[in-house]
């Protein structure tokens, strides 16, 4: 088997180095930012994933935390550039999802229309602001109109498709192609409607705010919610009979993929999770049994290095004769991608919720997170999906929640953590590990130029290149110099946990 990994020193920087720190990630990124808008893709897809739809967002997650030498206004530009470039790349750029299964925010044309609703959005609503940040979006028309009836035409797809067709198919509701990134499509809207709620909007601009708030309604919200909920409880009556009752509670929820039930972030339960539980609360509210029950039984399914397998369990593992491969550590298989999940139910944890639960999960993050930090300085390359940028969002979310509740008072996750965790490092024990292999990413070329890490096919991209590694860049430098106590509702990983809800279900 390949190393997947690089080795390092398993030595973060201490309080005195942060500093230098700061100052080589910020010089870095400044640099590849620049490198990455100076990029034409080769490639002819406008997706978000590894298409120019992508850097758009790397420019556009880079504005909203305005650093020195990235100036808000020029990311702007660029942002709404590669946007109007995604439009023009072909007749079929607007083309609506044909299957519900294929419909998702990273994959499809909906990730194109949402960012552009998104901007024209943000344009209507920000002409009388005071940062001065306002761009001319008049490259990409009134395109708005046609987006806006893509995103409404993929949620009515998937209602025809729950009454016309087999709603019992627990296929098709993963993050990278399927419903559940669909669903964050929608809740990136609401995200969008929510911060323009009392801005002054002219006749034209009111039709664009009207239009975007009954794209992401509750009741469109709901439609997903349901559907996804739906399939995943006829997932887990055919995986429990697969599994013939060896195993005392399976999940409430299960989804397939292609015939694989995946557990990860792109492809599996650990993705869908994670969206639902980005829902309004009392979207979700009904279905938060379920949900921690399935999480309960993920935990379960991790190995003793911190590790999950990529697929779920099949009865032949429980028999012994074969053994899932638990190699993978990214975000797409493996902790990374399960760290975001079990870091969003650690942030819905209330002084009311069951402590034996709350401790299992806090174990479990602990120890994923340790294994995260010593093998996420990925071979693979530096993106978000199967490279380092996943690893440093996956212990950017640790730190939010258990470096802040370690230095927090009357914190009921605090005194679970107290016995075990580490001591003596500030309040920023995950905070400097993720410091560490965002700067160790930093030297990429030298380790491209050693044979230890791969280029990526699409090296420029958000989720396989350097786009992505930008966005993770400017979320440490964020941690890094925010103020003592400032707290974080999402890690800020984009496409994935960068989704600022108006309230959060609680357990």
């Amino acid at each position: 088997m390949s190393i997947r990994y690089i080795r390092h020193t398993n030595r973060p920087p201490c309080s005195d180095d942060l500093s230098n720190a700061h100052q080589n990630i910020l010089s870095t990124l400044q640099t590849e930012a620049r490198h990455v808008q100076n990029q034409r893709a080769k490639s002819r897809t406008g997706s978000v994933y590894v298409g120019i739809t992508g850097a758009a967002m790397m420019a556009h997650h880079l504005s909203t935390h305005p650093l020195p030498g990235l100036a808000p206004a020029d990311l702007l530009t660029f942002a709404d550039a590669r946007l109007a470039d995604a439009l023009n790349l072909s007749p079929t750029s607007l083309s609506s999802p044909k299957s519900g299964s294929h419909s998702s925010f990273l994959e499809t044309a909906v990730g194109i229309a949402t960012l552009i609703l998104i901007r024209a959005m943000e344009s209507a609503s920000t002409a009388e602001l005071e940062n001065g940040v306002v761009t001319n979006i008049t490259c990409l028309g009134d395109s708005w109109t046609a987006c806006a009836q893509l995103v409404r035409s993929a949620t009515k797809l998937v209602a025809s498709e729950d009454r016309w067709r087999d709603a019992d198919d627990d296929s098709g509701c993963e993050v990278l192609y399927g419903r559940a990134g669909l669903l964050y499509a929608l809740l990136r809207l609401r995200d969008a409607s929510r911060r323009a709620t009392n801005a002054k909007f002219n006749a034209s601009e009111s039709d664009l705010e009207t239009t975007v708030s009954a794209l992401s309604s509750d009741d469109t919200i709901l439609l997903l919610v349901q559907s996804i909920i739906r399939r995943g409880e006829a997932g887990a009556a055919a995986y429990a009979a697969e599994l013939a009752g060896r195993i005392p509670a399976p999940p409430p929820l299960m989804w397939s993929w292609y015939g694989k039930r995946y557990i990860g972030a792109a492809h599996g339960v650990a993705g869908i999770l994670h969206i639902l539980l980005l829902c309004p609360a009392h979207i979700i509210r009904p279905y938060m049994g379920s949900i921690l029950r399935t999480v309960e039984w993920l935990i379960g399914c991790q190995d003793a290095h911190g590790n999950w397998p990529s697929a779920a369990p099949r009865l032949s593992d429980y028999d012994g004769t074969t053994s899932s491969g638990k190699e993978l550590v990214q975000w797409c298989h493996g902790a990374s991608g399960v760290l975001l999940l079990l870091c969003t139910v650690l942030r819905c944890a209330t002084p009311a919720s069951p402590a034996a639960l709350l401790e299992k999960v806090i174990t479990s993050v602990q120890a994923a997170a340790a294994l995260v930090y010593r093998h996420g300085l990925l071979a693979k390359g530096i993106g978000l999906c199967h490279g380092v940028a996943g690893s440093v969002f996956a212990l950017i979310a640790v730190s939010d929640v258990l470096d802040r509740a370690r230095s927090a008072d009357n914190n009921k996750i605090k005194g679970v953590i107290s016995n075990g965790a580490p001591r003596g490092d500030g309040g920023s024990y995950y905070l400097v590990r993720a410091v560490h292999l965002a700067q160790l990413a930093a030297g990429h070329k030298s380790l491209i130029t050693r044979g230890e890490m791969r280029v990526p096919d699409h090296p420029w991209s958000l989720y396989e290149g350097l786009a992505g590694m930008c966005c993770a860049w400017a979320e440490v430098l964020r941690r890094l110099g925010a103020e003592e106590g400032r707290q974080f509702e999402r890690s800020g990983m984009p496409g994935f946990d960068d989704v600022e809800g108006d309230s959060w279900a609680s357990w």
